[in-house]
């Protein structure tokens, strides 16, 4: 299961960034976490619980809270390391959270509800690199503008490295002019040992 980095700046008036963490905080760990189920609050009388699939089969999915944070929250996981994200926290108008398996654009579109006169930009990417990212910007529930590249793009790559603040090195990564994208280095050598790359001759080309 892969975990995801998501960055959350807010744009407004002074004291709107802090208050705002506030509300959304972790109380566990303090300002800089989040708690999703301080935007988007889970059923109190639904118990985060083991679930057997006769459990499921007699309540519905609908009613358990697996299948439930996965409707409302986008991840069937509240966030993860709490206190290194509280941790990390400077006391300005950006916070650095993670959570597991997606990111949560659609509760941070929520969460602007909670600052109606600022503006808020959630970017979030899968460490499994180029695969699943984006940013998008908020203003009292509304999207402003939001950008979800497609997967294993040049696009997708290059906001991923932003996000992630690594280069493409640190995953065996380097940019290919060929394919206008970012390639596996080891994969790339493997092809052009196997001949798969370059100017080869095929039967189309000697006629036999």
């Amino acid at each position: 299961m892969a975990e995801y980095v998501n960055y959350l700046r807010v744009f407004g008036a002074p004291g709107a960034a802090r208050a705002l963490f506030g509300a959304i905080q972790d109380d566990t760990a303090g300002l800089g976490s989040v708690d999703l189920n301080r935007i988007t609050p889970m059923p109190v009388w639904m118990r985060e619980e083991p679930l057997g699939a006769g459990t499921v089969r007699r309540q519905g999915g609908e009613n358990c809270w697996l299948d439930w944070r996965q409707a409302n929250w986008g991840t069937r996981w509240n966030t993860l390391k709490a206190q290194a994200s509280a941790a990390a926290y400077d006391g300005g108008d950006t916070i650095l959270f993670y959570t597991q398996d997606a990111g949560v654009p659609v509760l941070m579109q929520h969460a602007s509800r909670l600052c109606p006169d600022a503006a808020l930009l959630y970017a979030w990417a899968s460490r499994d690199v180029g695969m699943d990212c984006g940013a998008a910007r908020y203003r009292d529930g509304e999207i402003l503008a939001q950008i979800c590249p497609r997967p294993a793009s040049r696009q997708a790559y290059e906001l991923s490295f932003d996000i992630l603040r690594e280069p493409p090195e640190a995953f065996g990564l380097r940019y290919d002019p060929d394919a206008g994208t970012y390639v596996y280095e080891a994969e790339q050598k493997q092809k052009k040992e196997n001949g798969e790359y370059g100017n080869h001759f095929g039967q189309d080309h000697i006629g036999v």
